[in-house]
């Protein structure tokens, strides 16, 4: 193989490496893509890292409240306002947290011993989401 034939395969490897570490970085700066499925009672949070699907059902406690405090990031996704994955909040409480703005109230959803926590970019879009999982779980 010639020295420029080696030269433009890493060129082509950085780029593409270059590419797929911007896609890692920047899709959690939109926020989360969060669906309240009504046929299948579930609550869908799409992403590229810390997708999920939370069954809605009678056993599991759903409650709008304030931000709470986070004090580590065990295994997810923190750039700017929004968190994504799992980290631990409040008297060392392990969760799952998708937020499009921590600073922003919070669905609390509680399955047995399992905590979820989600919101959206805006108050509004948030209390839609809320609004639609009381709906499925009155």
């Amino acid at each position: 193989m010639s020295k420029q034939t080696r030269t433009i395969i890493s060129f082509v490897f950085t780029i593409i490496v270059l590419i797929a570490v911007g896609v890692i970085i920047l899709t959690p700066l939109k926020g989360p893509n969060i669906t309240v499925n009504t046929e299948t009672s579930q609550l869908e949070i799409g992403g590229l890292l810390y997708s999920k699907t939370i069954d809605i059902n009678i056993g599991v406690q759903i409650e709008m409240v304030s931000p709470k405090e986070i004090l580590l990031r065990t295994n997810g996704s923190s750039i700017g306002n929004v968190r994504s994955g799992y980290f631990t909040i409040e008297e060392n409480q392990a969760v799952y947290l998708n937020l499009g703005d921590y600073k922003l109230n919070w669905i609390e959803i509680i399955d047995r011993d399992k905590y979820y926590y989600i919101n959206l970019k805006t108050e509004t879009e948030t209390t839609e989401i809320y609004n639609d999982l009381l709906e499925l779980n009155p």
